[in-house]
């Protein structure tokens, strides 16, 4: 990854997140100098279950999302600030995951298109489209993709947004960037690289075996898709 080029302040950092709170975007471990830096649909939920248990040094609980993100890690603003940015420029080991592009934009739609019921999202991906606006009816996929092309990038939904910008790319020089196609390792690597105890996990929110994919049989929408991440393509290799 590129050496930070701006200066690491809350200004510098709003400009990746206009529509979205800060202290949902990063999670920092100050006592194991660690700091996490979200990406949706690239398992986050497994990621903040093991910060859990690292923090708390209970390798067995398995609390909720919600606890976990409430009450169990702590918060920016509880940390500071001042530190959090300290540790984003370098006092802490930076990381976070990413996710095949194509094949994250489908666990997307899935996950919080169609089987979200009467979600926000739904309307939003109407809205973008001049459709009529109701909760209950589901977007296609084909409707879903051709939204992905007329949405700002910095103003999408997270779960969709290009990944570049939830990593924040040339604000962060990140120690690692793992990827779940590999988690298992990756993980066992950032264990290792940043001194820290080794800490059980286990996977969340799974897609059900044999769910298809979306973009299968269709080069169509993989060439439209290739297209809005292309960035995210070329900085992940993928």
């Amino acid at each position: 990854m590129a050496t930070p080029v701006s200066p690491l302040t809350l200004k510098a950092i709003r400009g990746y997140f206009p529509d979205l709170r800060l202290a949902n975007r990063v999670q920092p471990l100050p006592e194991h100098n660690l700091i996490y830096v979200r990406n949706a649909k690239a398992g986050t939920s497994t990621l903040l279950l093991w910060l859990s248990r690292l923090h708390t040094g209970e390798h067995g609980a398995t609390p909720s999302r919600e606890s976990i993100r409430t009450e169990t890690l702590p918060r920016p603003g509880e940390v500071g600030w001042p530190t959090v940015l300290a540790m984003l420029s370098g006092d802490a080991f930076r990381f976070s995951f990413v996710r095949d592009p194509i094949r994250r934009a489908e666990s997307a739609y899935l996950d919080k298109i169609v089987r979200a019921p009467r979600t926000s999202r739904r309307m939003d991906i109407q809205r973008t489209l001049g459709l009529p606006e109701d909760p209950e009816r589901v977007p296609t996929f084909d409707q879903f993709v051709a939204a992905l092309e007329l949405q700002p990038p910095l103003r999408m939904n997270p779960h969709w947004r290009p990944q570049h910008l939830n990593l924040m790319h040339g604000l962060v020089d990140y120690d690692l960037v793992g990827r779940l196609e590999t988690f298992d390792a990756d993980l066992a690597r950032l264990q290792e690289m940043a001194g820290l105890p080794v800490v059980p996990t286990e996977r969340q929110n799974v897609a059900p075996p044999g769910e298809a994919g979306l973009t299968d049989g269709r080069p169509d929408l993989v060439r439209r898709l290739r297209d809005v991440y292309a960035r995210d393509l070329e900085l992940y290799m993928y």
